[in-house]
């Protein structure tokens, strides 16, 4: 779950242009309906019922349990080859798309990857209103799972730390408070999820040097009730399994999603790898709760823990257990048992007993190798890749068949330590031993499980990763997607196909599935996801919200109209204390030349991820407000973009390349030429590159 560092930014705003433009900003963001309206509602009663009714999605996977499953009766075997596009609504702010779209009462809810809201009306895609946003920075790359809804409020999780409520008639903010207790390598991405009047969120920022950390907020008005670190402290069970001060950045981010079991107050939550990645030595052992599923009480003032249960120990390969918790109820041994399944990015599926954490089934639904291998200098092949294996979205859970249908991604690739030392500790930036490996053309599968036995019932091979997850229907129906764009429709207890569509753009969002007036909806937000680093993957159409229903087949087709642009958005004032841009200190050298070929390289090697203005968009900013808050010197960023970049081949380009590049970006954040720009930047390292500071403050490149 990373791509490179550094992070987001519009380099051409100055702070006087960026309050004026925020005036501007928040009045477009307002209602494209004239008339004055409220939203009631959900209750928390309404939500603790999701599960016994089908005209609304009013939680990121439809109910608390997590399980995609859904009871319908209109579309089924016979008639799921009719499905067509009911309505196409244009997103403007294009990126990475995971949003589950949110509907409650007639009204669709979607967020977009720089965590803006829009709503739709769910029966055509008409734009009903936007609330624009643009994070102060963004660590990792852009991207938000989904809002959450409760009491007549939208609430959404920041990457730049903030958890915001809004009305989810106007999209009018009514509150807005710091989340995250570590803002310099913490961010959220997951979906808001609304519990018995709390907000629930995890952040992510565990390859950056985190400490994983969950917490809840008030729905009234944002208060902060409680927190639970995934990383135990010193004197709490646990942390005598980190050697030394290594706790403190040790990641165990929690930041793909979560679930609850509403009759117990339990939540369940699987934090992530620890840190450094990819870097064993110095810290070996179970390092708790890393790589865990974690059981918590949460029905007093601070969660306790009831069960954990680690799927790997000693993580050097990036193997988070992303896949979010299922809750179900299923037949092992031939007894009804209350059940509890995730899975990690090594491929490893576990079924076990959730009440005490026994484990049940475990199996690889992923190839295989040197997963349990420590990384070493001179690198090995490791599969699954740090994109392959079980991935956020995960599975569901079929009772009719006692089938659990799981999507997985085939992929290798070769895992390297840059050296034998540990690396450096930098705030903001990854922390990990080497870079992330060449992504290979990839794969994807769906594998039925039989939870009775925990043996493979049936597995059907995709031409893509099946990132998007599974959403099960009581006629029989196992929905999925790939990261090509493809939707599909399955045959839940046998795998046959009945249905494909082509999106035309790359899904990694999971479905959504409601009824309006007697008409059934699929729904998914497609997007630009994963088509910059798997090489194999068709080039994306954009970024759009798409509803599926059976019936007349004419399209609705809706574009932007309404819609603020995201270069047009102001950054918001984050979660640390604004001023004016700190400019770059020192001077580098290059030339004029190398600063003009560096844009054509930069344009044709890293804008499709960066941005063509460094803003960022699947991968961080290089430039502005976020850049500058890391603080790296010139050596630092030549050092990452040498060694790790491109993300699709690492070290692949010709030295001069490197070099062209390094002007390029150097001049775009103010660091003059040395030597009256005589000198040009050379290909091997100059100690006199660890003096010059970058900062925020951008100029243009000449």
């Amino acid at each position: 779950m990373r791509k490179l560092s550094p992070h987001t930014a519009q380099p051409n705003f100055s702070p006087r242009r960026a309050w004026q433009l925020a005036v501007i900003g928040t009045s477009l963001a307002l209602p494209i309906l004239c008339r004055s309206e409220t939203v009631q509602g959900p209750d928390s009663q309404t939500l603790l019922l999701a599960r016994q009714e089908n005209a609304n999605w009013v939680l990121p996977a439809g109910t608390y349990a997590g399980n995609r499953f859904i009871t319908i009766d209109q579309i089924g075997k016979s008639n799921v080859g009719q499905l067509h596009e009911a309505w196409r609504t244009a997103v403007s702010d294009d990126g990475e798309q995971e949003a589950a779209p949110i509907v409650w009462n007639g009204r669709m809810y979607v967020s977009t990857p720089h965590d803006g809201v829009l709503a739709l009306d769910a029966t055509n895609g008409k734009l009903l209103w936007q609330a624009p946003y643009n994070p102060a920075y963004v660590l990792l790359f852009a991207v938000n799972r989904g809002v959450g809804i409760a009491d007549g409020k939208l609430f959404i999780a920041t990457q730049d730390c903030r958890i915001v409520a809004l009305d989810a008639a106007t999209g009018k903010r009514t509150w807005d408070v710091q989340g995250c207790r570590d803002t310099s390598n913490s961010f959220y991405s997951m979906a808001a999820y609304v519990y018995k009047g709390q907000i629930i969120v995890g952040t992510g920022g565990g390859d950056n040097g985190t400490r994983g950390l969950v917490s809840a907020f008030s729905v009234k008005d944002g208060k902060r009730l409680w927190d639970w670190y995934s990383i135990p402290a010193p004197g709490e069970p646990g942390h005598e399994t980190w050697p030394a001060d290594t706790w403190q950045h040790g990641g165990a981010a929690v930041w793909s999603g979560l679930a609850i079991d509403q009759d117990s107050d339990t939540l369940f939550v699987a934090p992530g790898n620890p840190g450094p990645d990819l870097f064993l030595a110095g810290r070996k052992g179970p390092n708790l709760y890393t790589d865990s599923l974690v059981a918590l009480d949460i029905s007093g003032p601070k969660p306790r823990i009831k069960w954990y249960y680690q799927l790997l120990a000693n993580d050097t390969h990036d193997n988070d257990p992303a896949m979010i918790p299922v809750l179900f109820d299923g037949t092992v041994g031939r007894s009804m048992r209350h059940l509890v399944a995730t899975g990690d990015k090594g491929g490893n599926f576990v079924i076990l007993d959730r009440e005490n954490g026994q484990l049940l089934h475990r199996l690889a639904v992923s190839k295989q190798k040197n997963i349990d291998t420590p990384t070493t200098v001179q690198g090995e092949e490791v599969c699954p890749n740090h994109g392959g294996g079980i991935e956020w979205n995960g599975g569901a859970y079929d009772p009719a068949s006692n089938l659990f249908i799981v999507p997985s991604t085939e992929e290798c690739g070769i895992f390297k330590l840059t050296s034998a030392a540990p690396p450096q500790y930098i705030p903001g930036q990854p922390y990990e031993g080497g870079p992330l490996p060449r992504r290979q053309n990839a794969t994807g599968d769906l594998s039925a499980i039989d939870v009775d036995t925990g043996r493979l019932r049936w597995r059907k091979a995709l031409p893509y990763p099946a990132d998007g997850g599974v959403l099960i229907t009581s006629t029989g129906l196992a929905f999925s997607s790939d990261v090509g764009g493809n939707v599909y429709a399955f045959d839940a207890a046998t795998g046959q196909e009945y249905w494909k569509y082509d999106t035309r753009s790359a899904i990694t969002a999971p479905l959504s599935a409601y009824s309006i007036n007697g008409t059934e909806y699929l729904a998914v937000v497609v997007g630009q996801a994963g088509n910059q680093q798997t090489p194999n993957l068709p080039k994306s159409g954009g970024s759009h919200v798409i509803a599926f229903a059976i019936g007349n087949a004419k399209t609705i087709v809706n574009g932007t109209t309404g819609q603020v642009a995201l270069a047009n958005v102001p950054h918001e004032k984050g979660s640390y204390a604004e001023g004016p841009p700190d400019k770059s200190t020192g001077t580098a050298p290059y030339t004029a030349q190398q600063v003009t070929q560096g844009a054509t390289a930069y344009a044709r090697e890293c804008a499709v991820c960066h941005g063509a203005q460094l803003q960022g968009v699947s991968a961080p900013a290089l430039a502005g407000p976020s850049f500058g808050r890391s603080h790296l010197t010139a050596e630092q960023l030549r050092t990452i973009v040498v060694q790790q970049m491109p993300l699709t081949a690492p070290g692949s380009l010709k030295p001069d390349e490197y070099a062209q590049i390094m002007a390029y970006l150097l001049s775009y954040v103010c660091v003059q030429p040395a030597g009256g720009g005589q000198q040009p930047f050379p290909n091997d390292d100059l100690p006199a590159l660890q003096q010059v500071q970058l900062g925020s403050a951008t100029c243009t490149p000449k």
